[in-house]
This record gives structure tokens, C-alpha cells and sequence, in this order.
């Protein structure tokens, strides 16, 4: 599965991406195909530009590489990342809870 990884790298920086903000790209791109994994290609690219990675350009191809490296990867595919996410905001929602103040206190 490293040479899956590998490609999807490889191909994502001759897209247009940088090799040291990978990690974000992907889990950006995991999202996009959390939502909609046959994504048209044109549309994934829109999205990440319009999330601010105008100089990535996906195609076909990379969808397809990106889709069989997060449902290889244990516990990394797009749905599981999307329900981590979740997690991490329902627990930063507890973390922020204050106690209910009376209208008369305001």
C-alpha cells in the first residue's frame, strides 16, 4: 500500500501541490470524497480552490489513487476522518459549555 501512497504523492506535486503541505492536502481531499466519493473531477478542484489550494489540479486519476489510499489506510478513510472531526468538535462543544445565566444577571 506505500507504493498507492507513493503515486498519490507524486502525482498530487505534479498537480501543482507542495510536497511539505501534503498532509493537509489529503486530509482536504479526504473530506471533498467524505461527502461525495464519485466527485467529478472539475468539481473537486473547484472545492479545493475554493478551500485555498488553487494550485492543485486533480484529475480522474488522482481521485481514483486518493479514494484506494484512504479506504486502505486503517481507520483513515474519508468517512472516518469526517466522524473524527466530528468527534473533535462535539468534545471542543463540551470543552467551551458555560453554566445558563438568568435574564436578570445580563
Amino acid at each position: 500500500m506505500d507504493n498507492v501512497n507513493q503515486v498519490l504523492i507524486d502525482r498530487l506535486v505534479q498537480k501543482g501541490a507542495d510536497a511539505s503541505l501534503m498532509d493537509s492536502l489529503l486530509k482536504t481531499l479526504s473530506k471533498i470524497l467524505a461527502e461525495d466519493p464519485t466527485i467529478d473531477p472539475d468539481a473537486a478542484t473547484q472545492r479545493l480552490h475554493y478551500l485555498g489550494w488553487q494550485e492543485v489540479q486533480v484529475d480522474y486519476h488522482t481521485l481514483q489513487l486518493a479514494l484506494a489510499h484512504f479506504e486502505a489506510s486503517s481507520g483513515n478513510g474519508p468517512a472516518a476522518f469526517t466522524e473524527d472531526e466530528a468527534r473533535r468538535r462535539a468534545i471542543r462543544l463540551r470543552e467551551v459549555e458555560v453554566a445558563p445565566i438568568a435574564l436578570g444577571d445580563i
